[in-house]
């Protein structure tokens, strides 16, 4: 992670032409939105910060920008997600997420426990007014941005003919932000799904995309599941020449 400047934490909004999108699946909160009773305070200043105290409504403030909005909140010695908009999430659902701690939620992860420790240091000594970003990247079968279970996606790519390859796969990334609320002490959590087909890539990035790409093996591999969408990956940079 590495620390950005205040003024570039939500804005540009690189995604912002899929609001609309994003408003829909906000307007029926069961399946997206899910607030710890009693935690209020932390939500209501998440609110606050990202609409520039327009509103103290996390839903609210969630329609405001692509990005979904995680709170963690010290309790009882870990930091537990208390409050959370979640519309793109990569392969994971909401419930799988909410009242979680950071242990719990990296489980799945090669070394989990470990990033979990490193994770929590790091948001121990955040001070507010610092917003730190890091980036991850996938490669997934098709544009869906709302992808709680990656299952039906690696069942497209078992299906899809060779020749089809390059139209339908895309590349993910999710940019994710941390920064600490002054006043309740929480931290603030922020995912910005950026999806594009490949098409889009330049033919410069293509050696670097395939070296990456081959690069990962063992655990982190099998933990991506990316064996699913090889074939047609590796015939895809065939095709390419890298």
């Amino acid at each position: 992670m590495r620390p950005i400047a205040l003024d570039r934490w939500l804005t540009p909004d690189t995604e912002a032409h899929v609001l609309s999108w994003k408003q829909t699946l906000l307007s029926e909160p069961e399946s997206v939105l899910r607030q710890t009773q009693g935690r209020e305070a932390a939500s209501r200043e998440t609110a606050q910060l990202v609409s520039d105290g327009a509103t103290e409504d996390l839903l609210k403030a969630s329609a405001r920008v692509s990005d979904d909005l995680v709170v963690m909140e010290r309790l009882k010695g870990a930091w537990r997600c208390t409050s959370l908009t979640l519309t793109a999430p990569t392969f994971f659902s909401i419930d799988e997420a909410f009242d979680r701690d950071l242990s719990a939620l990296h489980d799945p992860v090669p070394d989990g426990s470990k990033l979990a420790q490193r994770i929590g240091r790091v948001f121990d000594g955040l001070q507010p007014d610092t917003v730190l970003e890091r980036f991850n990247w996938t490669l997934q079968c098709g544009p869906d941005r709302h992808t709680p279970d990656g299952a039906p996606l690696r069942a497209r790519a078992a299906t899809v003919q060779l020749e089809d390859a390059e139209d339908i796969l895309h590349l993910r990334v999710e940019r994710q932000t941390i920064r600490k609320l002054p006043e309740t002490g929480a931290v603030l959590f922020t995912i910005r799904v950026c999806l594009d087909p490949l098409t889009h890539l330049p033919p410069e990035d293509r050696p670097r995309l395939a070296a990456a790409w081959r690069s990962l093996q063992g655990d982190g591999r099998a933990y991506k599941r990316w064996d699913a969408m090889d074939r047609l990956v590796e015939d895809l940079f065939g095709i390419w020449g890298v």
